[in-house]
């Protein structure tokens, strides 16, 4: 008997899709682990499933799935698969700068087969040539992999995604600019907050080695300090995406007071004389029913 294990999913908004889904395993960039993506009309998708510690449950249409976890699909840049594929192959030492090879011996492992499936990606050649050297021989282009262009690529990266948090556009980038940006922080100081927290996002796709290179490009280590006192920003741990981390106050310090907002201004104006505190509603009552 067989039964059929029913989950929700989410994908982002796209134009109508005429290619069939294909699921993947790769070498999570980060890591080396296997790690599932999907590929559709020539984009590369990363698969993320979450599941709850508690049971759940989801009402999908007239019915209750029993299985409360969530699978969602997030479009994913090859480049940060490609750069860890192709560092490792071009067998780069002190005395050689590594190996010319065509696409076709970059991607075959076999230890994970799908890699072959890369090629199938929309303007994988201009994903190739963003990152690498290249050249052009009677067999075909041949590739390989050129450090100042890859820190240059992660350098542009860093400044489109801090591009988004002045951007009404990017509402998840916003409310994390609301975190950041707190009045008692200097204006002049933002910028590395938002910094450093850009940069958090960018290595949690490179490994260990290029995610170093680019702490030293920023100086990572000695950009500010969080002065929130609560600031979420990504967790060096890969299983937890983000993290609270409290930040004692300087209690010495003047702290300059919140404005209010337009709605709690109108109501601190307002006549409140015999009108009850919003609690009294939830007290219980003293009367019972008869």
């Amino acid at each position: 008997m067989s039964f059929a294990i029913k989950r929700v999913f989410a994908i982002q908004e796209c134009q109508e899709s005429s290619g069939n889904i294909i699921s993947i395993v790769l070498p999570r960039p980060r890591t080396g682990l296997p790690a599932r993506y999907v590929l559709q009309d020539g984009s590369l998708y990363e698969v993320l499933y979450i599941d709850y510690e508690q049971q759940k449950s989801w009402f999908v249409k007239d019915t209750i799935e029993k299985d409360g976890s969530f699978v969602f699909f997030t479009q994913f840049d090859p480049i940060f698969l490609l750069i860890p594929i192709l560092d490792n192959c071009r067998k780069k030492n002190s005395e050689f700068q590594g190996l010319f090879l065509s696409l076709d011996d970059i991607l075959d492992n076999p230890e994970y087969p799908s890699l072959t499936r890369l090629s199938s990606i929309s303007n994988i050649s201009l994903y190739m040539d963003w990152i690498c050297d290249s050249k052009e021989l009677s067999t075909g282009k041949v590739y390989r992999l050129n450090d100042e262009k890859v820190m240059n690529g992660l350098k542009k990266k860093v400044t489109n995604i801090l591009s988004k948090f002045d951007n009404d556009k990017y509402k998840s980038f916003k409310k994390i600019s609301q975190q950041l940006d707190d009045e008692i922080v200097d204006v002049q100081y933002r910028h590395e907050l938002r910094l450093k927290y850009t940069l958090e996002i960018v290595m949690e796709y490179l490994p260990s080695y290029w995610a170093e290179q680019l702490k030293k490009e920023y100086n990572f280590e000695k950009l500010g300090t969080w002065d929130n006192d609560t600031v979420v920003y990504m967790s060096t741990i890969s299983t937890d995406y983000r993290v609270k981390h409290p930040v004692e106050k300087d209690t010495g310090s003047t702290v300059k007071k919140r404005k209010l907002t337009v709605g709690q201004a109108s109501l601190a104006k307002a006549n409140k004389k015999g009108m009850k505190p919003l609690t009294s509603f939830f007290a219980k009552s003293s009367q019972t029913n008869e």
